[in-house]
């Protein structure tokens, strides 16, 4: 690594920690910092929607609580989370169904429902109707360096934390920032 240099091993009884410094000798982080499970940096004040919020609702509570996820529950089980983007959405160009002319016959394209998904969010009015369904969920021992790589690697903005089958919190990018440096 540039610009590191490794300048001490503490051993402590069986534990070894190794401190990586900057040229300047100040502590960048430790190896202890990739040790970190989901439980240490996990916010549980979280704010949970029914199915059936109105999208008013939605867009109050999220400028109220300064939030951009609001996971939306079902008789106490989570089938999705209604985003920021899924909010955007409505302010998007509408979709256009893809289609293939033929001299004066327009022949519409398979797309995967890709169109019919995206307008059906458009025209949403209730959570369940604009919430996302595909969410990235992770338990509390869950190793906090692997829970970053996936969210990274596969564009996650934020993962829902479950014990034992039941909603517990969520960490963000947000709140890695603000508990890892």
């Amino acid at each position: 690594m540039a610009g590191f240099k490794i300048l001490s091993f503490l051993l402590e009884s069986k534990d070894v920690k190794l401190f990586f410094f900057n040229t300047y000798g100040k502590i960048l982080f430790k190896m202890e910092d990739f040790m970190k499970k989901i439980s240490d940096v996990i916010n549980r004040e979280l704010i949970v929607i029914d199915k059936g919020t109105t999208f008013p609702e939605i867009i109050t509570l999220m400028k109220e609580k300064r939030i951009g996820r609001l996971p939306v529950v079902d008789n106490n089980r989570v089938i999705g989370v209604v985003t920021r983007e899924d909010i955007l959405t409505r302010k998007e160009k509408t979709p256009v169904q893809p289609v293939i002319a033929f001299w004066e016959i327009l022949i519409a394209l398979p797309n995967k429902g890709e169109f019919d998904k995206k307008l059906k969010k458009m025209a949403g009015y209730t959570a369940e109707q604009v919430m996302t369904t595909d969410f990235y969920k992770t338990k509390l021992e869950d190793k906090l360096e692997d829970v970053i790589t996936d969210m990274l690697e596969l564009g996650h903005g934020y993962t829902l934390v479950f014990e034992e089958n039941e909603l517990v919190g969520i960490v963000t990018k947000t709140d890695l920032i603000a508990k890892c440096f």
